[in-house]
């Protein structure tokens, strides 16, 4: 399996008031289709680094209809999260290591 060509990646840990405080994670994932849309999901089992989110990215065929176009399309990631509970994300794809992302905080 390929790993797919990514962008544009960004994790952060939003703290503004008002609503519970969450782990965002976003980038662009080529593909090569409309219908074939990049999904992250928590691997299984976790690192031994508690501070370290590792993420599996897939892609997934959404429907039989899509445009035939090789084109970047966006990832997204999000869970409950505290301040300070992760420092990096580490993005992977199969067994094959995308990128290791430094995790920042909004307020």
């Amino acid at each position: 399996m390929t790993v797919p060509k990514t962008r544009n990646w960004e994790a952060w840990i939003d703290l503004m008031p008002g609503s519970p405080s969450k782990l965002i994670v976003t980038g662009q994932v080529e593909t090569t289709a409309g219908n074939k849309v990049p999904r992250l999901t928590e691997a299984k089992p976790q690192g031994v680094n508690p501070k370290i989110l590792i993420l599996d990215l897939s892609i997934v065929k959404e429907g039989d209809v899509g445009t035939d176009d090789v084109s970047y399309r966006d990832a997204r990631f999000t869970k409950p999260a505290s301040r300070g509970q992760y420092t990096q994300v580490e993005i992977r794809f199969g067994t094959e290591h995308v990128t290791t992302i430094e995790v920042g905080e909004t307020h």
